[in-house]
């Protein structure tokens, strides 16, 4: 992993920071650092110091645990403009979760030290930031209740679909070959349904073409379709 210094516009594309006054965003942005990762390169580890928060500016990543398997449970996949670990910049628990590069991404990463230090001097970055929590605070509750509302049939062709981004192949020109494997157990968890159910579900998809197994690995078949019922 190398680091070099951004130009002043790197915060500008977080969401986190963007809509900070220009002279403040501009301080910030001295203080941080550009971070490059290669496909594979994993950003910190579970239990790691937060010490800062990166916002990813360019590629993909994924948040995930070690499952009680022994395996690897996903969390997330993030991309542009997400945000990650920004507690880190105000608290001090360990790294909840392990973040690896899907593809080669950069991402600006601002230490605690040096926002706590910037903030102090430059109170209107505390109150910018009491907007963003809250505002995200809200956005997040509103899309959990929508998310909760969802079928199982919404809800799981959500997690295809972002499986699809994060480690889709395409091939044939159409299909899109998820190339890492997923028990429906796996899909039950981030669906939050029981997995008997997800198991019917896919099996309705099957018999309707909409995905399809190979290897071991899913395939979405009809990205479309799946997209109208996400």
């Amino acid at each position: 992993m190398t680091a070099t210094r951004p130009d002043g516009s790197i915060l500008e594309k977080s969401a986190l920071f963007a809509g900070l006054d220009r002279k403040a965003l501009d301080g910030l942005a001295r203080l941080s650092r550009h971070v490059s990762l290669d496909a594979g390169q994993q950003l910190f580890q579970q239990g790691d110091a937060s010490d800062g928060c990166y916002a990813v500016l360019e590629g993909l990543l994924k948040v995930s645990t070690a499952s009680s398997e022994g395996g690897e449970a996903l969390l997330a996949i993030i991309a542009a403009g997400d945000v990650i670990g920004e507690m880190g910049l105000i608290g001090g628990e360990p790294r909840s979760a392990d973040v690896t590069a899907l593809k080669p991404s950069s991402l600006a990463f601002l230490a605690s030290r040096d926002f706590n230090r910037f903030a102090d001097e430059n109170p209107v970055v505390y109150r910018h930031m009491l907007v963003i929590v809250s505002s995200r605070l809200r956005a997040s509750n509103d899309a959990f209740a929508a998310y909760q509302l969802l079928p199982l049939s919404g809800r799981l062709a959500r997690v295809l679909l972002r499986l699809g981004e994060g480690f889709g192949q395409e091939i044939d020109g159409k299909r899109l070959l998820i190339r890492q494997k997923f028990t429906q157990t796996d899909l039950a968890k981030m669906t939050g349904s029981a997995r008997e159910n997800v198991n019917r579900q896919l099996n309705d998809w099957r018999a309707d073409k909409l995905i399809s197994r190979i290897s071991g690995y899913y395939c979405i078949d009809n990205k479309e379709k799946l997209s109208e019922i996400a």
